[in-house]
């Protein structure tokens, strides 16, 4: 589902150094995030000593951006600049890889997305040698923030990045081909709907929950199908693919109880279809 964390096999990026080097970011800026959270401060000097102490310098040339990015993160030291931080250094780790092939701009699945959603944000495809070393990095870097990468939003930029495999998928959506029947790709078509929205919600409501937003996101798919011409029947499966073989089989993180048929996040409380 949307905006969860792939691990594969081999990627330039498994030399050991850098894999240390990535894991010892990691763990100094969850560091950081725990204690700002904890309304612990602390001054610009001493978060860049222990930045040298805990991080120091990369091991690679290629690594650098990255490293200047996440260092220049202790001028700016609350529970909200730190998160912004955070995600300079997504920023960073994605234009590193844009030689391997650019991401492709889609005004059709912006346009999806500002209809759905009401957000006018930047869509992007990326080149499958792109997105799996980049995939694989971003797991070193936001360990345990998720599962498994298909989406990110850039909040900042109102950009939304996406997976070669979703992008595949929307576009068979946008060309009005209907799954086969009883196979995987009505559920590929609900997860790809998801994730799309789930991103624009991100980019509506950025300091909404994961939770929050999967829910939100869940609840675009129906009017999505519907959106393409496809009968109610219809609608319903896919919707309900969502909801039964997604939503609810996500970790007890990405859901809320909230979430239900005339609960308080219900966007559509007058109507008893769900989601």
């Amino acid at each position: 589902m949307a905006a969860l964390i792939a691990l594969f096999a081999w990627s330039p990026w498994k030399s050991p150094s850098e894999v240390d080097w990535l894991s010892a970011y990691r763990s100094w800026s969850d560091g950081v995030e725990v204690s700002l959270d904890a309304g612990i401060g602390g001054s610009r000097e001493s978060c860049e000593s222990s930045y040298d102490d805990e991080v120091g310098d990369p091991p690679a040339e290629r690594l650098e951006p990255i490293a200047a990015v996440a260092r220049r993160g202790c001028a700016t030291l609350s529970a909200d600049g730190w998160r912004n931080a955070q995600a300079e250094v997504v920023r960073a780790l994605a234009q590193i890889h844009d030689p391997l092939g650019p991401p492709r701009l889609r005004r059709d699945l912006s346009d999806v997305a500002n209809s759905s959603v009401g957000v006018r944000a930047d869509v992007y495809c990326w080149r499958p040698a792109a997105w799996a070393p980049f995939a694989e990095q971003y797991a070193f870097v936001r360990g345990g923030k998720e599962i498994r990468l298909t989406g990110i939003a850039d909040t900042a930029r109102k950009r939304i990045d996406l997976e070669p495999a979703v992008c595949a998928t929307l576009d068979r959506y946008l060309r009005r081909i209907r799954p086969t029947k009883l196979s995987t790709e009505n559920l590929e078509l609900a997860e790809a709907l998801v994730v799309l929205s789930h991103e624009a919600e991100h980019l509506k409501s950025p300091s909404a929950s994961e939770a929050e937003v999967e829910c939100y996101a869940v609840q675009h798919v129906r009017p999505l199908i519907r959106a393409a011409g496809w009968e109610p029947a219809f609608q319903t499966e896919i919707a309900l693919h969502a909801w039964d073989l997604g939503y609810t089989q996500l970790p007890a993180q990405f859901r809320m109880p909230e979430c239900r048929n005339g609960g308080p996040l219900d966007r559509h409380p007058g109507s008893n279809a769900w989601p």
